[in-house]
């Protein structure tokens, strides 16, 4: 394995991570693993291919949902370290999975090919070019081969600078600021006070690129709550406006 420089490899950061992901009440668990479930084809007998897989819980659904083997990329050695452990529990698991120390954009060093599904969760917006890993996607899959992935919505991806809600004289969030949508391009984050860069495009422009690189578009989904009371209090955000964009797309 290549010496990781992932974010998720600094010191506690994977710790803090990992108290996030165990909420059952996270945005992973409550939005995005149900829309991606509900966008995957037939996995049953399928081999598939999760970039970004972190700590595996996705490729855990896969293989549950039938999948005859799966593959996960990441380029974290604590993520994968945890994947090995929590896939290596289940016993009908053996076998069946595989794991590599990779970035997204050294896929073509994976020396598997040919998959029938590639996915990947909440991590498109990490990668500088696009075109590029859309290519190597393209290669990597069989003929009619699907991807399905989520990424931060380009309405989250945009924000560059200042407050990101504008606010009423209560503090209550009346309006999510976009005045920097259009401005493609690099972006310095923060979280947990380490610092790391994402990559903002418009959503034509996403679109545009999956379409250059030779697949057709089969399905998008914006998630929110608004009708979903329940959740309300926990997602306020998420009432008017997404925090991820899902595409599902077949290599024509």
């Amino acid at each position: 394995m290549k010496n990781s420089t992932s974010v998720y490899d600094r010191e506690n950061f994977f710790e803090r991570y990992q108290q996030l992901r165990e909420n059952p009440m996270s945005l992973n668990e409550i939005v995005e693993k149900p829309t991606m479930l509900s966008l995957l084809p037939d996995l049953q007998g399928k081999t598939l291919l999760d970039l970004g897989c972190g700590s595996g819980g996705h490729l855990a659904l896969y293989l549950e949902r039938g999948a005859r083997a799966v593959v996960g990329m990441d380029l974290s050695a604590n993520m994968l370290k945890q994947a090995q452990t929590d896939l290596e529990k289940c016993g009908q698991f053996h076998g069946r999975f595989s794991l590599y120390q990779l970035a997204m954009e050294n896929l073509a060093d994976l020396p598997e090919e040919n998959f029938d599904v590639i996915t990947s969760s909440f991590a498109f917006h990490y990668v500088q070019d696009f075109p590029a890993l859309l290519m190597a996607i393209f290669k990597k899959l069989k003929p009619k081969g699907t991807l399905v992935f989520s990424q931060e919505h380009p309405i989250t991806t945009c924000h560059k600078m200042g407050e990101r809600w504008e606010k009423d004289e209560n503090k209550q969030q009346v309006a999510y600021r976009l005045n920097h949508y259009r401005d493609e391009g690099e972006r310095e984050r923060n979280w947990f006070k380490q610092p790391f860069k994402t990559y903002h495009r418009t959503t034509a422009t996403i679109i545009n690129h999956i379409i250059s690189a030779g697949f057709q578009i089969e399905q998008m989904a914006e998630p929110m709550l608004a009708d979903q009371v329940q959740w309300h209090a926990e997602f306020k955000d998420l009432q008017h406006r997404p925090v991820l964009l899902f595409i599902k797309a077949q290599k024509r």
